[in-house]
């Protein structure tokens, strides 16, 4: 069984991150997009489709969770300070994926946002920021061929 908060924090945020990932999902059947199956091209929209379904249903079941749980406590204590970094490394992530292109930009966000989190082990830290986004698009960009950011300065 959950302790303190738990049951309630599981089903405030996955409803909230369900219904943030749902109304993104919906956003990609807008207008902005090319949305034709048969002859257009869906890998703009394909990856962000299958990331965006597979968060709101993750969402979904763990707000079950918390709905499921006995516990009526209030949500868990959250350390500022840790939030506040973790958040602006993300944004600088973002910033930076925006300008840079997805190659360089990426494996410097997830670098920032390890340090942000206290991961201790910097040259694993270092090793993974690297590694992972540069498996993530060769899959994806060659051999699926989804496009991803190229960045304006580039």
């Amino acid at each position: 069984m959950p302790k303190g908060g738990q049951g309630r924090a599981d089903l405030i945020y996955g409803l909230v991150a369900a219904v943030a990932a749902s109304a993104m999902f919906a956003h990609t059947f807008s207008a902005r997009y090319s949305n034709e199956f048969l002859f257009g091209d869906v890998s703009t929209v394909f990856f962000p489709r299958l990331l965006l379904g597979t968060i709101a249903l993750l969402s979904l079941g763990l707000a079950f969770k918390g709905l499921r749980s006995t516990s009526t406590g209030g949500l868990p204590k959250i350390h500022f300070r840790r939030f506040a970094l973790t958040f602006g490394a993300t944004l600088v992530g973002i910033v930076l994926v925006w300008y840079l292109g997805y190659l360089i930009g990426m494996p410097v966000g997830v670098f920032l946002v390890g340090l942000a989190l206290g991961y201790p082990r910097k040259l694993i830290l270092a090793a993974t920021s690297v590694a992972a986004p540069l498996i993530v698009w060769l899959v994806l960009a060659k051999f699926a061929q989804v496009s991803f950011p190229t960045g304006t300065l580039f």
